[in-house]
């Protein structure tokens, strides 16, 4: 009797954790792949290199990356090759990854579309005809052709129909924040498996984090009033009583300071010098750079699940962006100015 009830118990335990055993075991070849590919183009010594190219031709040329493919003549082909090879990127993150989280790979290629979709919004707010973008996600895609199409009043109505609770009486700000925060809920509502939720939720929170900073920060820089009409709910170390506290201050260095026991405090500060010849810019930069280092740190407290991926899909859409900004400087003969948007580690 007392064998059966032990088996019994051991079945139990079994069928309790073999269901995670097997998710672990699934996530070992893409965290091992992932790990293999380098970060290349957010390393220092290499987007110097880059900018030192003189023409296109030579920029395609020493793009060696079995991530990239530059194709493409002008600056606007370049970085529309850029950024399909991004999209593919990823998808070859969420094909290599267990089916239980491909989801979220799905959510981050429309987080992705956020600047493209803000565009399209700013010139229906401007009453310009909508262009054409190289869309992330085929949602983004069949959004953008409504879009294109679309009357003032109809646009609103399509936007809502893909969750952005927004209208044309907002101001561009609030609708700007209201598509960061409607993209980012499309994140936290993936289904994860238990194991990856908290992993998600610290990786969204500090990107809520990053938006917030960056907003107040620009904000006091330039002067902007209600600032606060930009603020996404949320956060990982910033909470809601410190966002009103860092509002009423206008002294950039005195943000900085209140911001002693997160991790954001010590990248600003040691940028407070090139902020003064800079301005702002630099001190988005270094909240950047400060995001690529936090998915590492989740990388490697999550190695056997979901942080390898994170770190992957953020370095690669730095990458992207340092790419893209670098095509442009050649293309204009402005690789000097160029360095103050480089996201290096």
């Amino acid at each position: 009797m007392i064998e059966i009830i032990i088996a019994i118990i051991g079945i139990a335990i079994m069928a309790r954790f073999i269901p995670s055993f097997i998710l672990l075991s699934r996530f070992a070849y893409p965290n091992a792949k992932f790990s293999a590919i380098p970060n290349t183009y957010i390393r220092e010594k290499e987007v110097t290199r880059l900018l030192e190219l003189k023409n296109l031709d030579d920029f395609k040329n020493n793009i060696v990356s079995r991530d990239f493919l530059i194709e493409g003549e002008s600056v606007g082909e370049i970085q529309k090759s850029i950024d399909i090879s991004l999209a593919k990127i990823i998808k070859m993150a969420k094909d290599d990854s267990p089916p239980k989280v491909k989801l979220f790979y799905d959510a981050y290629l429309q987080k992705l579309d956020g600047e493209n979709i803000k565009e399209m919004v700013r010139s229906i707010y401007k009453g310009e005809e909508v262009k054409k973008y190289e869309m992330f996600s085929e949602e983004s895609s069949i959004l953008m052709n409504k879009l294109k199409k679309a009357e003032r009043e109809e646009a609103e109505h399509i936007l809502r129909e893909y969750g952005f609770e927004v209208n044309f009486d907002m101001s561009i700000e609030e609708i700007e924040r209201e598509i960061d925060k409607t993209l980012l809920k499309k994140l936290r509502k993936v289904p994860l498996p238990n194991s990856c939720k908290k992993v998600r939720d610290r990786f969204l929170n500090t990107i809520i984090d990053t938006i917030n900073i960056k907003t107040i920060l620009r904000g006091k820089h330039y002067g902007l009033k209600n600032i606060e009409k930009s603020i996404i709910e949320g956060g990982w170390e910033i909470g809601e009583w410190q966002i009103k506290e860092l509002l009423k201050i206008d002294s950039i260095p005195e943000i900085i300071s209140m911001l002693e026991g997160t991790s954001y405090m010590a990248c600003l500060r040691q940028e407070i010098n090139n902020y003064e010849k800079e301005g702002v810019i630099a001190l988005e930069r270094a909240l950047d750079s400060n995001l690529i280092r936090i998915a590492g740190d989740i990388s490697n407290e999550n190695p056997m699940g979901l942080g390898p991926g994170i770190r992957f899909i953020v370095e690669k859409e730095f990458e992207a962006r340092n790419l893209k900004a670098i095509a442009k400087a050649i293309g204009e003969g402005m690789q000097q100015e160029a360095k103050k948007v480089m996201v290096i580690i």
